[in-house]
């Protein structure tokens, strides 16, 4: 299980009105923070990417217009990145 710093988790108590150790029982649902994910996604009119989609398509040819043009794995997921913050889209897990 990740940390977050613990100025972090005091910013995020105080928004949300609780006390910092209110939130360590966060996420122990499962479902949580897909559900949350979700929620904020909807709000921020951000779009999830699941294999096949048209998102997904659209980023296999960009990058394979890029890859053409640069052989760096480091650039190309860095461009990849950037393309999927541009057209909002919550970037997939890795496989």
């Amino acid at each position: 299980m990740w940390a977050a710093p613990p100025a972090a988790v005091a910013r995020v108590a105080e928004r949300l009105g609780v006390t910092p150790a209110a939130l360590r029982l966060y996420g122990k649902r499962d479902q949580t923070r897909s559900d949350h994910l979700g929620q904020i996604a909807k709000y921020l009119e951000w779009q999830t990417a699941p294999g096949g989609s048209q998102a997904m398509k659209d980023l296999e040819q960009f990058l394979l217009d890029r890859a053409m043009e640069h052989d760096s794995p480091t650039l190309l997921f860095n461009l990849a990145r950037e393309y999927l913050m541009a057209a909002k889209v919550i970037r997939p897990g890795a496989l």
